[in-house]
């Protein structure tokens, strides 16, 4: 078992053992790719997983024997594979923390999106369930990432939003930014101005070919081709 080092109150440094993670990354990567796959809740064909997955059918016929016989997936040869509720929460475990490394790397490193998406991968299968919820503290709860991807709470749970893009909005109206479906260079030049998803919204003003908002106290002057690709979830009457 992995050992660290600690201090005992003399000061002397300590060897202790490092609990190890409930299931390994090769358990994880089938988990959360069965998630990925799957369509209007239909099993996975075995041949699709095993081909996403880089893996002979072979291996992958005996890792999901596995996973059937550990209550994670219900497997049924030739027919495919499906999550048990044991399995979907652990896959939504993962996916947390990778949506939240993902949300720290874009707004606290500046990184791409596809290179922050990259990291994630490797950092979703080494952190511990309290350093993912002091992440998740650390950003500020979110339950959606810059790109709009919801986060899965603590206990697995999705907030799902009822959006309309910011270009159907009236003046007055408020509401929150739940995606915006740009490049990666407007993604980042918006996020500087505040618009990001997650943040408050109000609509100042509506022109022929711009909508005026107001997010983080400031105004934002966006073109209406940008306004289209900008979904709002709209704050209660």
């Amino acid at each position: 078992m992995p050992k660290e080092c600690a201090r005992t109150s003399s000061g002397v440094p300590q060897m202790t053992e490092t609990p190890r993670a409930p299931f390994s990354e090769s358990v994880e990567m089938y988990l959360v790719t069965t998630t990925r796959l799957r369509e209007d809740g239909q099993p996975v064909p075995l041949s699709q997983l095993a081909s996403t997955l880089d893996v002979s059918p072979v291996s992958a016929n005996e890792m999901c024997h596995k996973l059937h016989e550990q209550g994670l997936v219900i497997y049924r040869p030739y027919k495919g594979v499906a999550l048990t509720a044991k399995g979907e929460q652990h896959a939504a475990t993962i996916r947390r923390r990778h949506w939240l490394w993902e949300t720290f790397l874009i707004e606290h490193l500046d990184m791409v999106a596809a290179q922050a998406h990259e990291t994630a991968c490797r950092l979703e299968h080494a952190t511990p369930d309290s350093v993912a919820d002091r992440l998740d503290a650390f950003l500020g709860h979110p339950s959606v990432t810059p790109e709009g991807v919801p986060i899965p709470g603590a206990a697995g749970a999705v907030t799902t939003h009822a959006a309309l893009p910011l270009s159907a909005l009236s003046a007055g109206q408020h509401g929150h930014i739940v995606r915006c479906d740009v490049s990666d260079a407007a993604r980042t030049f918006l996020a500087k101005q505040g618009v990001r998803p997650g943040a408050a919204l109000g609509v100042a003003a509506v022109a022929k070919d711009s909508v005026l908002v107001e997010v983080e106290q400031t105004s934002v002057a966006l073109a209406w081709t940008v306004a289209e690709l900008i979904q709002v979830e709209l704050e209660a009457p």
